[in-house]
């Protein structure tokens, strides 16, 4: 028998709301006995513990003016629709001025829009509309590094004693004149970018034109709090934090003894998580939290254990409050037995803090197509997403993924000229693709010419056409979204971990205080499979009835229960 560890955030939660007891009439004409001390009322979890946060990359969501970039407006108009879908909050990638470089992840001026995207009363205009609608918005902040045609890079580098010099990264060649380590990048050559002018090398873990910022000057620090509160003055529920482990290096230089077989590039002992990370953070994390409204910090790490993960809530939970599980993430193929480990080990290792689970985002595959074997890709992800949003904690989706969207294929974007819009030919393009709202020319993304293709499949994948047909993914969805929001397990209830009895399906189960809740089922195979489940840290629950089923209108014998491929079960039981 497996019992489960419930950490103290869970606990919280599933204990629910205790209810104060009234007195009756008889009682109230009497004196007043002396009061019974009171019975603690547990706090209800900030939002952003149960939340799904839908990723946006606006340059490809709606185009509003026909440039065939989508922009801030363009979110603005679909508000409706993710409102309707059952999404908590939306984080947009970067929207500031940048070069693009690396399409915005290069930021020229962090407290302003790019005018492809619109402008600030744009951005006003769409946390208002949000806010009426129940859905907060999140930045993307990009702490690491800035653009090279940052002013204050453009300062730092015109002479070594300008104020800003140490905003940045600055180091004396090597005694031969090269860089002053072997250190690689993440995007591949030196770390290192030689600067006549001033004879020095400047440090960069990604591009040469993404300059790191130096974390180690409190001018520079002081100088991204107040980027944060910006923001945040504006509307801003929070922020999705990237890059976060290489804001600090191992000054004392080392050259790396083992470039190429040691430890992944973004994974170096002298380059990420060194602990003045931690101290940073925790600064920043003050600065949210001196806003109302339970602004939340959600993360990019670089992790290779769920010890490393745990880390990265602080000591205290003080630093970042949704560190993406990037272990989740990376497992390989549908194999129920290593997704159940990586589950289990975020629900009993982290201490009850939420977990943030998700698949896909703007740096990987869309899992449509990562998970499908090219003929039940449906199927399959209703798996995917059952997986992911029937977890406690909180959940990441991209946007399109509701709808199966695939990535571009290679001859799609084959001869697709570079120009103003795309400066460069990006290995990341295929899961950037246009958002597919219809079919026909366009997609519905833009009356212009698209800064990526439009993928294909938009004749057959598209938002109109699934939102008419209730047997859809996008269907599928938003049910899954209704019952986490409505459904008291799914909403905060525990995780119950579950053995099958069969490698090729994963069962969980969420329960709540009064012992009701959905026992989870994942037919991870392509055949039937026949289950035997067990345990159950108490005795084995009454069904209550499917609650959703890959299969329509499939039954399930509680006892014995049998999958068809591909299969998902979400069953109510009640309370002994």
């Amino acid at each position: 028998m497996i019992t489960p560890k419930i950490g103290k955030f869970a606990l919280t939660a599933a204990l629910g709301m205790v209810l104060a007891l009234g007195a009756s009439p008889a009682q109230a004409a009497q004196p007043a006995p002396l009061a019974p001390p009171a019975k603690a009322v547990a706090k209800p979890q900030p939002w952003w513990t149960h939340a799904v946060i839908y990723e946006i990359y606006p340059r490809s969501f709606q185009d509003t003016n026909g440039d065939g970039i989508g922009d801030l407006n363009g979110v603005t108009r679909r508000l409706d629709y993710l409102r309707d879908l059952g999404v908590d909050a939306i984080w947009l990638t970067p929207f500031y001025p940048s070069p693009n470089a690396d399409f915005g992840y290069d930021v020229s001026d962090y407290t302003a829009v790019a005018p492809e995207y619109g402008t600030m009363a744009d951005w006003d205009r769409l946390t208002r509309e949000a806010r009426k609608r129940g859905i907060r918005v999140l930045v993307d902040l990009v702490l690491n590094h800035s653009s090279d045609q940052h002013p204050w890079f453009r300062e730092s580098r015109s002479s070594r004693s300008n104020p800003k010099r140490d905003w940045y990264v600055w180091h004396d060649p090597a005694p031969d004149g090269g860089p002053p380590t072997n250190w690689q990048s993440i995007f591949g050559g030196s770390t290192w970018e030689y600067d006549k002018p001033t004879g020095q090398y400047y440090y960069h873990i990604f591009l040469k034109e993404q300059p790191d910022l130096n974390w180690a000057n409190p001018g520079l620090q002081k100088a991204m709090h107040d980027v944060a509160r910006f923001w945040l003055n504006h509307g801003a529920s929070g922020f999705r934090l990237d890059a976060t482990p290489y804001l600090f290096e191992d000054t004392n230089w080392p050259q790396d003894p083992d470039v190429k077989s040691g430890a992944p590039v973004g994974l170096k002992p002298y380059n990420s998580n060194l602990p003045a990370t931690r101290a940073a953070l925790r600064g920043l994390r003050k600065v949210v939290d001196s806003f109302p409204g339970e602004r939340v910090l959600l993360g990019e790490n670089a992790i290779s254990s769920i010890a490393d993960l745990r880390k990265v809530y602080g000591a205290k939970g003080d630093e970042i409050n949704l560190p993406m599980d990037f272990l989740y993430k990376d497992v390989a193929g549908l194999n129920a037995s290593a997704f159940k480990a990586r589950i289990d080990e975020a629900e009993l290792k982290l201490d009850g803090l939420p977990p943030v689970f998700h698949f896909s985002n703007h740096d990987t595959p869309r899992q449509w197509g990562r998970f499908g074997d090219g003929r039940h890709n449906d199927r399959i992800a209703r798996i995917t997403s059952a997986m992911t949003l029937t977890l406690r904690g909180t959940a990441l989706m991209y946007y399109g993924e509701e709808i199966g969207m695939p990535d571009l294929a290679p001859d799609e974007l084959r001869g697709i000229p570079l120009g103003p819009k795309r400066k460069v030919a990006d290995n990341r393009d295929p899961e950037r693709s246009p958002m597919q709202w219809r079919a026909g020319k366009g997609a519905g993304f833009t009356t212009g010419e698209p800064w990526l293709p439009v993928g294909r499949s938009a004749a057959s994948v598209n938002v109109e056409d699934q939102r008419a047909d209730k047997g859809s993914l996008y269907h599928w969805y938003a049910r899954l979204l209704q019952l986490r929001k409505t459904n008291a397990a799914m909403r905060s209830g525990a995780y119950i971990p579950l053995e099958s009895g069969n490698a090729q399906v994963l069962a969980y189960a969420r329960r709540d205080a009064a012992g009701n809740g959905v026992l989870v089922l994942l037919n991870m195979s392509g055949q039937p499979q026949t289950l035997s489940i067990s345990g159950w840290p108490d005795r084995v629950p009454v069904s209550g009835g499917m609650l959703m089923s890959s299969e329509p209108g499939a039954v399930m014998d509680w006892q014995r229960p049998v999958l068809e491929p591909f299969g998902v079960r979400l069953v109510g039981f009640k309370g002994g």
